[in-house]
């Protein structure tokens, strides 16, 4: 081993050592505002901590950023500032992040990486300071919603910059692959709410997201997305046998299983649609050899599936008043009018009201359509004689839409030039010049972008910091690696 290979093993261990420190302090703030109640003194400890710790070592600040995110989603990136009986929407989220920009500007600046930007990397920057200058523009010259349009500006250009601490700190496949890790380390510990919620009936913090039809789920909606990607991911690592650890192969076969139970489990029907998309497309890009790996996977999966139902049902037909069979048949029939009514648009109320909400929209819209309505807007929105109300354009529930309709047809047509400059290069089956590893996180990240993109279209991920983030790191994953054809090993 080099001297120069030994600078990277220890700071690689560095930044993982620094990253389970801060998860710890932030997770000591967390657990005693479940225990005890909110706490001041620790909220500034720990955020402070984490914020230092990531100016230094700002990928460990990543690192940390993933996985509390993933864990405990809003009761990390959405917990404020309580002084004198005032909330201020600082998170713990946004100080480690601000410690993270730092530190990337530092690292970059001493690297002289900003030599390497290409148009693609200037055009997001283009679009992030854009962001900016239309909140200005709405809170001092539309008299719009100051509080939602700093908001709105926030997820579009203060979190963006996660695309810019990707592209500077996560530059090859090492340090992809241990981001990766600490990412699939939030999702085994979403196997303890996927147990909570079986045990309980009802999934903890569902409550954000109620449902337009009967049910109850048992897994919150942001957990069962990055759920959802998790899973992507494992298919793609267990389509490459060039990968020879058998234990994490075992491990990835049990948990895949477990996961869907949750994904199911949340009855959220986009995340269906997109993982099931996503899936397709992963097939495609594989190589013919690594197709046919998948197929067998897939193919004892469903098996396995089928077999359980009618296990399951056969036992119900036993035994119908055990509680197995009443679980049994009301998850069942819980999970078949979700599938049923994502069809049925005349009848469900959730997609109703989308299709009214995106209708009004559009009234407003048509009439701005160079450059949009602004942020912090309103939209006056009637269902038949029962509904009337004015819902925030941030909040129609599809986040591509949301961006064209705030910052009108040029934002749409910059947002489409970068993803085709950073995803379309990379739409390349694999050929023998790059690595397996190469192959795999090329194959991984676009089948969790495309994942993203078909969800935007039901949701407001964008518009919400805790399933944003992602976006932006996924984006900057992608630029990282569009950057050359052959990642270093």
């Amino acid at each position: 081993m080099n001297d120069s290979t030994l600078v990277k093993v220890n700071s690689d261990y560095t930044d993982k050592v620094s990253a389970i420190f801060i998860i710890a302090a932030v997770s000591l703030f967390i657990f005693s505002n479940f225990i005890v109640g909110y706490s001041l003194p620790i909220f500034i400890f720990a955020s402070l901590f984490g914020f230092v710790l990531s100016v230094f070592y700002p990928r460990s600040g990543v690192y940390a950023v993933v996985f509390l995110t993933v864990v405990f989603e809003r009761f990390f990136t959405l917990v404020p500032i309580y002084f004198n009986r005032a909330e201020y929407k600082i998170y713990p989220l946004d100080i480690i992040f601000a410690g993270i920009i730092i530190g990337t500007l530092i690292t970059a600046f001493s690297k002289r990486m900003f030599s390497r930007l290409r148009v693609v990397d200037y055009l997001v920057a283009i679009f992030i300071l854009a962001s900016a200058a239309y909140f200005l523009f709405s809170a001092y010259f539309l008299q719009a919603d100051f509080s939602v349009s700093f908001s709105t500006m926030k997820n579009y250009a203060f979190y963006g910059f996660f695309y810019f601490a990707m592209l500077f700190l996560f530059n090859d496949r090492r340090k992809l692959a241990d981001l990766l890790k600490f990412f699939f380390a939030g999702a085994i510990a979403i196997i303890i709410f996927i147990a909570i919620g079986l045990v309980r009936g009802e999934g903890l913090w569902t409550e954000f997201t109620p449902l337009s039809t009967p049910g109850t789920r048992i897994l919150a909606f942001p957990h069962a997305f990055y759920l959802s990607m998790a899973a992507l991911v494992s298919l793609v690592w267990l389509a490459f046998p060039k990968y020879k650890s058998k234990s994490l192969r075992n491990s990835l076969l049990v948990l895949i299983p477990v996961w869907s139970i949750g994904i199911l489990g949340s009855l959220m029907r986009h995340i269906w649609i997109s993982l099931f998309i996503s899936i397709i497309f992963i097939y495609w890009m594989l190589p013919k050899e690594n197709k046919d790996r998948l197929k067998k996977i897939i193919f004892h999966y469903a098996l396995i599936g089928i077999v359980a139902l009618i296990f399951l049902s056969y036992i119900s037909f036993l035994f119908p008043t055990s509680n197995l069979s009443k679980t049994f048949a009301s998850a069942t029939g819980i999970a078949g009018k979700r599938f049923v009514s994502t069809v049925q648009v005349s009848s469900d109320e959730s997609l109703n009201w989308r299709k009214s909400v995106w209708q009004s929209t559009w009234r407003e819209y048509k009439d701005n359509m160079i450059f949009g309505l602004g942020y912090g807007k309103k939209v006056s929105v009637e269902i038949g004689t029962k509904y009337k109300d004015f819902v925030e354009v941030r909040n129609i529930h599809n986040s591509l839409l949301t961006i064209f309709i705030q910052m009108g047809i040029w934002s749409a047509v910059l947002f489409a030039f970068i993803i085709w400059m950073l995803a379309i290069p990379l739409i390349k089956k694999p050929s023998a010049a790059e690595t397996p590893e190469y192959n795999f996180l090329k194959i991984a990240f676009l089948a969790i972008f495309l994942n993203y993109l078909i969800a935007f279209l039901f949701q407001t991920y964008l518009e919400t910091n805790l399933l944003g983030i992602f976006f932006w790191m996924i984006l900057g994953g992608l630029a990282a690696l569009s950057i050359s054809r052959k990642i270093e090993s």
